[in-house]
């Protein structure tokens, strides 16, 4: 984990996704996930470990979406402002939804928040 003392430390990096079991938020250093949701049941774990994250189907994104038409090369945006977690459209054609609603502009993440980007479904998580 990046201490404040670290080169590292407030980059903008993202860990590869795991396939961990139990309470996702308890196995990363990361202050938040997300977590894919396939089929009701929860799957790769993306810890969000730096300032900020891209979505999308372009090969430079910190979270790749790929084989969905639907999901724009640069999507949405995970923007970390202290402790917050900001979310953002970045003027995709079909949008983003958290918890089933547009998002228009920023909206920040809450525990247990879905995120839906194309047809990909992601749980957000802190950690504790």
């Amino acid at each position: 984990m990046a201490r404040k003392g670290d080169i590292n430390f407030g980059t903008d990096r993202v860990a590869k996704p795991t396939k961990e079991s139990g309470d996702s938020t308890q196995q990363s250093p990361a202050l938040a996930t997300l977590v894919q949701v396939v089929n009701g049941a929860e799957g790769l774990v993306h810890p969000l470990l730096g300032d900020h994250f891209v979505i999308g189907r372009g090969k430079d994104c910190h979270i790749r979406i790929e084989g969905d038409t639907s999901v724009s090369r640069k999507h949405a945006s995970i923007t970390r402002r202290g402790v917050q977690f900001i979310v953002e459209d970045l003027g995709s054609s079909n949008g983003i939804y958290v918890n089933g609603k547009k998002v228009e502009g920023a909206h920040e993440l809450k525990v247990g928040d879905t995120l839906e980007v194309g047809a990909q479904a992601y749980v957000f998580k802190r950690r504790v």
